[in-house]
């Protein structure tokens, strides 16, 4: 059974004219291997001619040895361009870079297993793809490295900046900025650009260590980016880390990518020394190299190529094998359902192909190439001060590089970049002080964390990777726990203006990562502790009496100005005597009631009534005039009744108080005044603004036990309360819980804002990328969701304008009262001219008695 099948396997021979469209079994069809060499790969047409000439026999003992077959065909082609290779299972090119990239093209489309020897300097494929090895001589693999990492995803540097010693040769920097910045042409990934710098060589100590700050002091990362890598020596390394720990170069948000040539030469293997020369929060890695150059290294194109056939006969055999088990459970018709299609099939393939490969690799016998290895080591340092409380950095093997394998990474270059602090529990500080921070009690009697702060501590631990533990000071007593419920003291508001002094000392001695605690950003402790980027900004309002409807009982006036009136009434007392001398003095006129200027203007008043009179003019002129006048009246009656209906349905209401220019205005009848300790008194202070000055000169300043007393006076319009938009909401709230209705009205007018931020110690290394997440937080809308979510921002007593709302009513009598009010007046004028009137009737008959009047007969 055994021989039947290796002679179903390795048998490769040439099918011309042959298409596999269906790709037929391996038991059915034996595989077809084509052979491509480039005779652009030698220096001399006499070594091409020997590789063509002996590659058949090589491959042919190859088999023999590893399957104990015979009668293997080869084709071997000696022209590169070459557009049909549909008829072949396998492809194996020995080609230069460009030719090699060309012929994968064709693999790939054919769905070939491409096996590749090619020149150095040149980009593998991808593991799903083939299998390339590049022909590295011993020392110059360093370019060689980088082609690998980037093929590999493991450096995403837009920029880059190259530090070495002047001591490495022109030719191999070359090479390797070429292999960083180059495109890769199976990548996407763009151009990297990159800046060079070269340490002085210098045989003192300290003349290499002065130049090598000089350069880093001048160094403008903001400009040049904070991604370096730096190819050096063991003795220059540890220089370059120590002096750009001093400059605080390594940062969170910088990259350094170590390149030690000379390690196992300087019995350095052990590269653990470097630990103590890392920082905090650092992202650092080494590359270093462990090349054994006592041990002869087999680098040559035939021992490649005996590693590629090995591996290639070890994977058919396997692919066979899994195909006759499947052949041997299924019925035929399954069979041909199940079995792999070509490209299925390909990449079983080149999947057992480097399985064997690295199997080969990690064993004690030699293979090609194995004595060039190189390690990767990767820093683990984010967060090891405040876990630990002292410097506790340590490396990781994150993989190695040899030239069969490739860049072998078993964990990421930088592991902090791409998994932040790892998952692991770090200590912050915080203390009770709803709404921003809250501590509670669960049913189950463990506590609870909330509030606006905790929404932020909980995203953050969750894009920066880490959990945490909460300390809080022993003085802390806001929460008290009874019968596993939590009864929060009840608080008008919050502050951020003070906070305890234990948090201030846990920040400031590193015991935490930072304070989950809202704080007002100010200078004081400005030398000990620092902010955060603001998480919320609170804004400055102020609180005044809800504005009431105005007295009604002149309404039948309001429709009109007090011009507008002055105006009419000086119509009527002009109109009624021009009206006397035109109707006097027209040669047409004649007689009739409008004899005196006084009937004239009760003509006048009657029209405006809309009351006709018993007389009316004759002469044309006027009549003109009171044809003007009715006129006049007509549109004076139809505004003044519309106007009057629209103030009765609306109610007139008292001006409110919007804007600072209002309450200045005010400054004679109101009061105003802030809570004492005010973020806002220091900004009245300094502000520019005369305004500004004003409200600070004169303001009451309220202390916490004058609460009560100051709300009852803003209630009563006598006083007005500034502090924060959001507390003065939660007054409003509070109080139309209690009395069901709106007593207040908040201004609309914004004119100050309190950043408000978490603490930080003054040299705390994640500043950076904490501020940076929340500067993300921030743009993604997700502050403004938990202070919604945390204060509800919105409720019927929100705005004023809401306050002035349109309600239908009726008219009642308080609207109508200043109507009857000159009714009354008009009855009591009238009885007061009655009297006057007898009074004069009864003198003037006194006077017509005592005179002595003629007879006459």
């Amino acid at each position: 059974m055994i021989s039947v099948i290796s002679v179903l396997l390795f048998v490769w021979i040439l099918t011309p004219g042959e298409a596999f469209d269906d790709f037929p079994s391996l038991m059915s069809t034996n595989a077809s291997m084509a052979v491509v060499i480039d005779k652009g790969l030698f220096d001399s047409k006499v070594e091409y001619r020997s590789i063509v000439r002996n590659i058949h026999n090589f491959i042919m003992n190859i088999t023999k040895q590893e399957a104990h077959l015979s009668d293997i065909d080869v084709r071997v082609f000696h022209n590169t361009k070459i557009n049909n290779l549909r008829d072949y299972t396998v492809l194996l090119s020995v080609a230069t870079c460009f030719q090699t990239w060309s012929l994968h093209d064709i693999a790939r489309k054919e769905e070939l297993v491409h096996l590749a020897i090619t020149e150095q300097d040149c980009p593998r494929f991808s593991d799903s793809e083939g299998v390339s090895i590049p022909l590295v001589p011993p020392g110059e693999e360093l370019s060689q490295i980088f082609f690998d990492i980037r093929v590999a995803d493991a450096l995403l540097w837009s920029n880059v900046n190259i530090l070495h010693d002047d001591t490495f040769d022109r030719d191999t920097i070359n090479r390797v900025t070429k292999a960083i910045s180059i495109s890769l042409p199976n990548k996407t990934f763009n151009l990297v650009s990159r800046a060079l710098f070269a340490f002085k060589h210098v045989d003192s100590e300290r003349q290499k260590r002065y130049y090598i700050k000089d350069m880093l002091e001048n160094f403008h990362m903001d400009q040049l980016g904070k991604c370096f890598l730096v190819i050096v020596t063991v003795d220059t390394a540890v220089d370059v880390m120590e002096i750009a720990k001093t400059l605080n170069m390594v940062q969170p948000d910088s990259q350094w990518l170590y390149i030690v040539t000379d390690s196992l030469i300087q019995n350095s293997t052990n590269i653990t020394s470097f630990v103590d020369s890392l920082s905090e929060g650092g992202n650092v890695a080494f590359l270093y190299n462990m090349t054994d150059s006592d041990k002869y290294c087999d680098i040559g194109l035939m021992c490649h190529i005996t590693e590629l056939v090995i591996a290639l006969s070890d994977a058919l055999k396997l692919s066979l094998m899994i195909e006759i088990e499947l052949y041997n459970r299924v019925s035929y018709e399954e069979f041909e359902l199940l079995r792999l299609n070509k490209a299925e099939r390909r990449q079983e393939i080149l999947k057992n192909i480097r399985i064997k490969l690295i199997e080969n690799t990690l064993a004690s016998g030699g293979v090609c190439g194995k004595c060039l290895f190189w390690q990767f080591a990767s820093a683990i340092t984010w967060g090891n001060f405040f876990v630990h409380g002292k410097s506790t950095a340590h490396l990781i093997d994150s993989g190695t590089w040899m030239p069969t394998l490739g860049a072998n990474l078993t964990d990421v270059i930088f592991p902090h970049v791409a998994y932040g602090f790892r998952g692991i529990k770090l200590p912050i500080a915080t203390y009770h002080n709803p709404p921003w921070q809250t501590i509670s009690l669960s049913n189950t009697g463990e506590k609870e964390y909330g509030g606006l702060v905790f929404d932020v501590v909980k995203y953050l631990g969750k894009k920066l990777n880490f959990t945490y533990s909460i300390l809080s000071p022993m003085s802390n007593r806001t929460v008290k726990f009874t019968h596993n419920e939590t009864q929060v003291d009840v608080i008008l508001a919050s502050t951020t203006r003070k906070i305890p002094s234990e948090i201030i000392d846990m920040v400031v001695a590193k015991k935490v990562l930072f304070a989950a605690c809202a704080y007002t950003v100010n200078d004081r402790g400005r030398d000990e502790i620092n902010f955060t980027l603001p998480i919320f900004m609170q804004t400055y309002s102020f609180l005044t009496a809800k504005p009431g409807q105005l007295s009604r009982a002149l309404l039948f006036t309001a429709p009109f100005t007090k011009e507008t009136w002055a105006c009419l009434a000086a119509s009527i007392l002009i109109i009624g005597p021009t009206l006397y001398l035109i109707h006097k003095y027209s040669p047409y006129s004649r007689t009739s009631g409008l004899t005196s200027s006084w009937q004239c203007v009760w003509y006048v008043y009657g029209a405006l009534l809309q009351q006709g009179g018993m007389y009316l003019p004759h002469s044309d002129s006027a009549r003109f005039l009171v044809a003007i006048w009715w006129l006049t009246v007509m549109v004076l009656v139809a505004t003044y009744s519309g106007s009057l209906v629209a103030f009765l349905t609306f109610p007139n209401m008292d001006t409110a108080i919007l804007t600072v220019e209002d309450l200045i205005a005010h400054k004679h009848r109101l009061t105003w005044g802030f809570p004492n300790g005010s973020f806002l008194e220091q900004y009245l202070k300094n502000a520019e603004e005369e305004k500004y000055h004003i409200m600070f000169e004169r303001a009451i300043i309220h202390n916490a036990s004058q609460e009560l007393e100051v709300i009852e006076s803003v209630k009563a319009g006598k006083h007005v309360l500034i502090d924060w938009r959001s507390t003065l909401r939660f007054l409003m709230r509070t109080d139309m819980l209690s009395t069901e209705g709106c007593s207040f009205s908040l201004s609309t007018d914004e004119f100050m804002d309190e950043p408000i931020a978490m603490i930080i110690s003054q040299d705390n290394p994640y500043t950076k990328i904490i501020n940076a997440e929340l500067h993300r937080m921030h743009e993604s809308g997700l502050m403004t969701k938990w202070i919604t979510e945390q204060i509800p921002m919105k409720d019927k007593c929100s705005d004023s304008s809401v306050n002035q709302g349109v309600e239908e009513r009726k008219v009642n009598v308080a609207d109508m009262q200043g109507i009857f009010f000159v009714l009354f007046m008009g009855v009591i004028g009238a009885i007061f001219l009655l009297c006057c009137e007898f009074y004069w009737h009864k003198r003037q008959v006194s006077k017509r008695r005592k005179l002595i009047q003629p007879f006459l007969s």
